[in-house]
């Protein structure tokens, strides 16, 4: 298998819009509407209900899963990375929803557990104690994704090219918390608990 096509293929399993197909199909909701109008897990969760969150989630780790893991196989964990990193850009811009499309905190999460999974296990055990600690899902998601990335380096520090591209991935993860970002600084933004009356 080239390598482009495994890219394209990587771009093109990314761009498969779980949160909006499992909204239309079972809740006939497209989550773009309401909310953050972003198509991941967390604002399906917002939207659909938890359970509806946890699988959009749990869908868009393994989706990216499969690429990473094709690569790795047979071309080694550095192809491995930038293949994976191709199917971060289908899920932030994917062909299937007119180019508008999550923010790649668990497929980047799904990368990683490839590349190396503690890099990926940690951040998620910190992610959960940091959402509750600081309040905010978009600050403790930016934080994890850039653990993740210096942990990789960490456990596998012979890997540089690898680790560079997953470094700008975790970057790529805060541009497109830009939004959140703004927010944050405004004290506008959605809070993990409602401050109680």
């Amino acid at each position: 298998m080239k390598i482009f096509l495994l890219a394209v293929l990587s771009y093109i399993i990314g761009s498969f819009p779980t949160g909006v197909v499992i909204g239309k199909k079972f809740y006939n909701i497209d989550i773009r509407e309401h909310s953050s109008k972003n198509m991941g897990g967390t604002n399906a969760g917002r939207v659909l209900g938890k359970k509806a969150g946890i699988i959009v989630t749990v869908i868009d780790i393994a989706k990216l899963m499969i690429p990473t893991y094709l690569a790795r196989r047979y071309y080694g964990i550095d192809i491995a990375a930038i293949i994976g990193a191709c199917g971060m850009v289908g899920h932030a811009y994917p062909v299937f929803a007119k180019f508008k499309g999550g923010k790649c905190v668990s497929s980047y999460m799904g990368v990683m557990l490839v590349l190396n999974p503690l890099s990926a296990l940690i951040p998620f055990a910190i992610w959960n104690i940091l959402k509750y600690v600081l309040n905010y899902v978009s600050l403790s998601s930016m934080i994890a994704c850039v653990l993740s990335a210096f942990l990789f380096k960490f456990f596998s520090p012979e890997n540089q090219i690898a680790f560079y591209v997953m470094l700008a991935a975790a970057f790529f993860v805060i541009f497109l918390h830009r939004a959140n970002i703004k927010r944050l600084l405004n004290g506008t933004e959605n809070k993990t608990r409602k401050k109680q009356a």
